[in-house]
């Protein structure tokens, strides 16, 4: 019998055909440039300009590396690059010293040399031009010709048009609209009612409507429907949730450091929920901005505000940092370059690490301004102490709560002491008793022989230093009079027979290695060499000599003696332990004895009790003890705060003028001074979130317009420079800036204002027409086609099998130790576990994301990510097809449907309410035919949810699944 799989195999095949078999976006040119202006032009200045750049004084084998042509043309052995193809690059095969070595003073670190072969690998994007020459001729940057950039203009006051009120009386719109007429287009028709709500909620909480949700917005035929949906969620916890991943993008976050040691970033997690928090509360962004960078410095109203304060600087310890470097002046100014390029592209969009080494070849930012920046983070303590003997490590600040806690841990830590010293005294007293015990057992007390009863011959020093002895202490030779000195133990033994004789001393390299002992018995005698650097092996006192027989009434004689030492020869006593004719010790005691014995049984039960009475307490304590005293993973100002060297071409130790420390010139803002004794952090957050600062808000609000609308008005959301993209509504960009300022920098009221106008909510239909006039869509005619995040693709399969847990997330990574993973073979790898809750509590390790989040483009929490590259590979395809995860969900989305039909052979009621529950829609009657169909030929009465399982996972690999129409 055939029959049909709804949207299954043929119909997936083809979406895979037309989808996910042909590769459409490569990674923007942004992140490429970013990556070769950090990690592989410094390199290039200060390794190898001085031999191989045009004002060299001698361009050794004819190879110059300043410029992208130079490159790929080569030197005398040919191309030094083949972009693509690092193995077969002879510029990476000197890097590795294969053949000729360079830099030939001293190869560079593996990690360098990784970033040279990604780079390679990844195209060598190289913005150089091939007039370019080392920083020795570099023009001078004239910062007022600079300020005529528009990015750097003040922002205008703008009125919206008056064209388009017949489509709208909205500002946004008829700004739009009045692009669109200029290009001679027209704006597409508004999306359905369904459309509208699915696409809503994924925008603002990043989950799906449910069907009850989506029905009753359909039902709702009043003039404010959409309103009042759109209300709903941005009072929604998840709105914070949606939206804090978006920042945490640009913030680069993560659990964990990454590189070279994978330390665990513990406290990570404070500023994610505080990042959460802010955009629930609808923080004001210029608080929001001035806290990430100084908020430890701001006034307060209350604890909570100080605490939230310290917490949002954790902004700028996120960054991976590579903490096993050794130079730590280096460690420092590379610490110093993220946080000063991370603040540039986060806040101001604008790419600052280029100024390190020279003034920016693009923008009107000299490396003047770059040292005056650094100054600010270099009088700021990102790094303190080491983990490990090299590696670095960084503050944890204690963040403030109230007196009665304090109070609460300090008694809390005074009765503590007093038990444990309790306890520690106890166990002492116990352990005599025991020892006390178990001498009268063996009979030693008769059998024991101290130094103070021996004969010595010459002078033996008394000593009690180290802390183990017999008796009152012990003696030594003093290192004096080899060979002239011995001391003799008489042994007289109770009974006639066996004994094991034992010598105490106790042991350290000082002593002596070859101590001869005598031991005269009843047939004859024997000696004995003692290393006494060897800890003896009964009670860490005593050590056994060997088992010899001595007779009662005859006297044996134990002789210590110091001939042929040349170290220390400890004396403390010796001790007979008679034998049993198995060899076994023999105990016989006395009646005296007995009854001594008795007494410390019942001493000793006593004293367990009072012992187990005092643990008790200590338990009972430690179940009282008070919530920890939270700590924050956050900067803090450093003991010495000065003004920065200009580091000549980026080089730590080559060091140029002292620069004030400061801001931009090219930015047009009010410039607060900033006193001796502070950073100037608090001085640079006032100046970033100043009303009339020319980028902040831009591009704060031009984030925002990409998140919603699926492309910025500046469409390199990172990049507002002169390589950036210009802004395809200037107007508008301005016009939303000031009224985001004037509406105290709120954002849920800017998202409002946006999504509830008809530009918004147009939809995503092709028009041939405007398509060849527009084709990428710069001018908003419709509305964008947009993939589901990474992490919307996850927490929806979770939503709809009902398994989502929607709670906050807490610590992710509570039980790791300093390091993720050990820096050895035998460690195991950390492994993501399953977990259920949102995907923006799955812990963010770094090299250890999520796979499904991974493939699916979640951000490189290594750089600044404004903008995710969208991919569109097999490796999704399969994913979907053959992951676990994907396979569990659609069983447990089977299991919910079923729930919900009457009888189990329902079948066109089950493919009815599947397609309302994964895709918001119902099914046509061609897919409710077909589906229908199905899951009749597939039925097993045994296995109900088998069928409907595998009908389930097709709509899950779907194109309409993860797209938003």
């Amino acid at each position: 019998m055939r029959y049909f799989q709804p949207i299954t195999l043929r119909c997936f095949l083809t979406f895979v055909c037309a989808g996910f078999f042909c590769l459409s976006v490569i990674a923007d040119d942004d992140k490429q440039r970013q990556f070769f202006e950090n990690k592989i032009r410094p390199v290039l200045i200060q390794h190898c300009y001085e031999c191989h750049a045009a004002d060299s004084d001698e361009i050794k084998g004819g190879l110059r590396v300043d410029s992208a042509k130079a490159l790929l043309v080569g030197g005398d052995s040919g191309a030094a690059i083949k972009p693509g193809k690092p193995d077969e690059s002879s510029l990476i095969e000197a890097l590795r010293y294969e053949g000729v070595e360079m830099p030939p003073d001293s190869k560079l670190p593996e990690h360098v040399i990784k970033d040279f072969e990604k780079w390679i690998s990844d195209g060598a994007f190289d913005p150089r031009e091939d007039n370019e020459s080392a920083v020795h001729k570099k023009k001078t940057i004239d910062i007022q010709e600079g300020k005529k950039f528009w990015a750097f203009r003040p922002r205008v006051k703008t009125v919206p048009p008056n064209e388009g009120l017949d489509w709208s009386t909205e500002a946004i719109d008829r700004f739009v609209y009045r692009q669109l007429r200029k290009n001679d287009l027209m704006p597409n028709p508004p999306a359905s009612k369904r459309q509208l709500i699915r696409r809503i909620y994924f925008d603002l909480i990043g989950l799906p409507p449910t069907p009850k949700q989506v029905q009753t917005f359909l039902n709702d035929r009043s003039a404010n429907a959409f309103e009042k949906v759109v209300d709903e969620l941005l009072a929604s916890r998840q709105f914070g949730v949606r939206w804090g991943r978006h920042w945490l993008d640009v913030a680069r976050y993560a659990d964990s450091n990454g590189g070279d040691f994978n330390a665990t970033f513990h406290n990570a997690w404070k500023y994610r929920d505080y990042v959460v928090d802010a955009f629930n509360n609808d923080k004001p962004y210029d608080l929001f901005v001035k806290e990430q960078i100084a908020g430890d410095l701001m006034e307060f109203q209350n604890l909570e505000q100080k605490a939230d304060g310290i917490v949002a600087t954790g902004f700028l310890m996120l960054g991976a940092k590579m903490l096993s470097e050794r130079d730590k002046h280096k460690l420092t100014m590379d610490v110093i370059d993220e946080q000063i390029n991370t603040v540039g592209q986060a806040f101001m969009g604008l790419t600052l690490g280029c100024a390190r080494c020279h003034d920016h070849k693009f923008e009107p930012i000299p490396t003047r301004d770059y040292y005056a920046l650094a100054g600010i983070f270099h009088s700021t303590r990102t790094l303190k102490g080491e983990s490990q003997q090299y590696v670095s490590t960084w503050p944890r600040r204690k963040l403030p709560v109230h007196s009665s806690l304090e109070k609460a841990h300090q008694q809390f830590q005074v009765e503590k002491k007093v038990l444990q010293n309790d306890i520690k005294r106890q166990k002492e007293l116990l352990s005599v008793i025991e020892k006390q015990i178990a001498q009268l057992k063996q009979g030693d007390q008769h059998l024991i022989v101290d130094d103070s009863q021996a004969q010595k011959t010459g002078y033996w020093k008394p000593s009690t230093i180290s802390p183990e002895y017999v008796g009152e202490g012990y003696i030594h030779d003093d290192k004096s009079e080899k060979g002239e000195k011995w001391v003799e133990f008489p042994v007289d033994v109770p009974r006639s027979g066996t004994y094991q004789v034992q010598i105490s001393y106790n042991a350290n390299s000082g002593r002596d290695k070859k101590v001869p002992v005598s031991i005269r018995h009843a047939e004859g005698e024997k000696e004995i060499i003692v290393n006494q650097q060897k800890q003896p092996s009964i009670d860490k006192l005593f050590e056994p000599l060997g088992s010899f027989r001595f007779d009662k009434g005859k006297r044996g004689l134990v002789t210590v003696s110091t001939r042929g030492t040349e170290l220390y020869v400890i004396v403390d006593a010796i001790k007979l332990v008679e034998l049993d004719p198995k060899g076994k010790p023999v105990v016989k005691l006395d009646l005296v004895n007995k009854e001594k014995v008795a007494r410390l049984q019942t001493k000793k039960s006593k004293q367990s009790q009072n012992l187990k009475a005092a643990e008790d307490k200590l338990k009972a304590l430690e179940k009282r003890k008070p919530e920890p005293l939270p700590e924050s993973f956050a900067v803090d100002e450093a003991k010495q705060k000065d003004d920065c060297h200009v580091r000549i071409r980026g080089e730590h130790e080559n060091l140029g003028p002292k620069v004030p420390r400061g801001f931009l010139q090219v930015v047009s803002a009010s410039r607060p001074s900033i006193p001796p004794a502070s950073s100037g952090r608090l001085e640079l957050a006032r100046w970033l979130a100043d009303a009339k600062h020319p980028l902040t808000a831009r591009v704060y609000v031009n984030r925002i317009w990409y998140h919603l609308l699926g492309q910025g008005i500046v469409p390199t959301v990172d990049n507002f420079g002169k390589l950036g993209g210009q802004p395809s509504h200037p107007e508008l960009l301005d016009y939303l800036a000031n009224q985001f300022v004037k509406q105290n920098w709120s954002t849920k009221k800017l998202i409002r204002q946006i999504v509830l106008t008809k530009t918004y909510q147009q939809n995503t239909d092709y028009s041939e027409k405007s398509f060849v006039t527009d084709p990428d869509n710069r001018w908003l005619w419709r509305a964008h086609r947009k993939r589901l995040s990474a992490e919307a693709i996850r927490d929806t399969m979770l939503r709809l099998g009902g398994k989502l847990d929607l709670s906050s997330g807490g610590d992710p990574v509570a039980g790791l130790g300093t390091l993720v993973t050990q820096n050895n073979t035998s460690q195991k790898k950390f492994k993501q576990k399953e977990s259920n809750k949102r995907s923006m509590y799955l812990p963010m390790i770094r090299a250890e994301i999520s796979t499904l989040l991974v493939v699916f483009d979640i951000a490189d929490s290594d750089l600044v990510t404004g903008k995710r590259n969208i991919t569109n590979v097999p490796a999704q395809a399969l994913m979907l097809l053959n992951s676990p995860f994907v396979i569990e969900q659609a069983e447990a989305i089977a299991k919910q449907v079923i729930k919900q039909t009457a009888q189990a052979s329902d079948f066109k009621k089950q493919v009815e309410i599947s397609y309302r529950l994964v895709l918001q829609r119902p099914p046509s009657e061609a897919e409710l035919t077909r589906g229908s169909l199905f899951l009749e030929s597939h039925w097993n009465r045994a296995s109900p949810s088998h069928a409907l399982s595998r009908f389930v996972h097709t709509m899950l690999a779907s194109t309409e699944f993860r797209m938003l129409d």
